[in-house]
């Protein structure tokens, strides 16, 4: 990261000029060091992190003519040129190991700033009996199913986006940044996507991962592989190795999109899946109920109203006490 006039742009420099401690040759460097829009990018979230750790600092902004006015002012002679010369000399010393301590400060700064990064001001997400939706710092978005925990810091790095699902299941929607992958870490596997939507259900056994859209890298200390949407990844807490489906059950996530879709399904596996979508329970006057089959498709229907309508396709009564619903009727042979 150099330009014609050898000033490298480094991380140090960068926070220098934030500080107010760079020279002018080094502030025009910088300006024109950002007429490229990835180091534009790159200056954007060191000034981040650095409002982050001084938010009492206002962010700087890069004045070239200033720079440049107070650069040709120190190019002219003045009359500081026939002073004392060994005051000057102690000036120079002083200035120097100023200006180096100024660059361990700094290093420090930087240092401290990519080491912490994720464990400042960790935030504790935790469901019981209801979902969750969560806002992340990033503006992703994570679901969190019944009985699920999720650890994420306040806000995310420069160089990472990192978050950590304790227990439970969750659904992400993904901001997309390419520069900025963003990491899911569990106790059994870890999965890293750049933008995309899926599910993540940490269960006793092992890990279920379904991708909804886009693509997903999904990886343990001895195997790794990519999930394309429509594809489901399975890996045992024991062995640690993936096991990849070509399909998906989308009514899996249906908890935290409240679509579902029934093609053909027994009443047993439709119950099941509107009982994880709904905060409600449902009964049976008959156990022959659950040999009738449902072909049908709900998007973001109230509870009542799904029930209803798959009382009525199947020639069902329904009533409700509290949460609970029961389908009354003679069932199917």
């Amino acid at each position: 990261m150099k330009r014609e006039q050898d000033i490298e742009i480094k991380d140090e420099l960068i926070v220098r000029y934030l500080a107010g401690e760079a020279d002018p040759e080094e502030a025009i460097a910088l300006h024109d060091w950002l007429a490229l829009a990835e180091n534009r990018s790159y200056y954007e979230k060191v000034e981040a992190a650095w409002n982050n750790a001084y938010p009492a600092k206002a962010p700087r902004h890069i004045d070239a003519r200033r720079a440049w006015d107070k650069l040709q002012g120190k190019l002219e002679p003045t009359a500081e040129m026939w002073t004392d010369r060994s005051a000057s000399r102690w000036k120079s010393v002083w200035f120097r190991v100023a200006a180096s301590l100024l660059v361990v400060m700094i290093a420090g700064l930087l240092l401290y700033i990519r080491i912490h990064e994720d464990k400042i001001a960790q935030v504790n997400i935790s469901t019981l009996h209801a979902s969750q939706r969560v806002g992340l710092p990033d503006s992703s978005i994570a679901i969190l199913y019944h009985n699920s925990t999720l650890l994420y810091p306040q806000y995310f790095g420069i160089n990472k986006r990192e978050v950590s699902l304790e227990k439970g299941e969750a659904f992400f929607k993904v901001t997309p940044d390419k520069e900025l992958p963003f990491i899911i870490h569990t106790s059994v596997a870890d999965i890293k996507v750049v933008g995309t939507a899926f599910n993540v259900a940490l269960q006793p056994g092992g890990l279920e991962v379904s991708v909804k859209e886009g693509k997903v890298l999904v990886y343990t200390a001895n195997d790794s592989s990519y999930l394309e949407a429509g594809s489901t990844a399975v890996i045992q807490a024991a062995s640690y190795t993936i096991v990849v489906k070509d399909s998906v059950n989308t009514n899996s996530w249906g908890y935290a999109t409240r679509q579902l879709v029934f093609k053909d399904l027994p009443m047993r596996e439709v119950i099941a899946d509107i009982e994880k979508a709904y905060p409600y329970s449902i009964r049976l006057s008959d156990k022959n109920i659950n040999n009738c089959r449902l072909t049908a498709t709900f998007d973001n229907d109230s509870a009542e109203n799904l029930v209803n309508l798959i009382a009525e396709t199947l020639n069902l009564s329904v009533a409700k006490n509290g949460n609970v619903f029961t389908l009354e009727g003679e069932g199917c042979p």
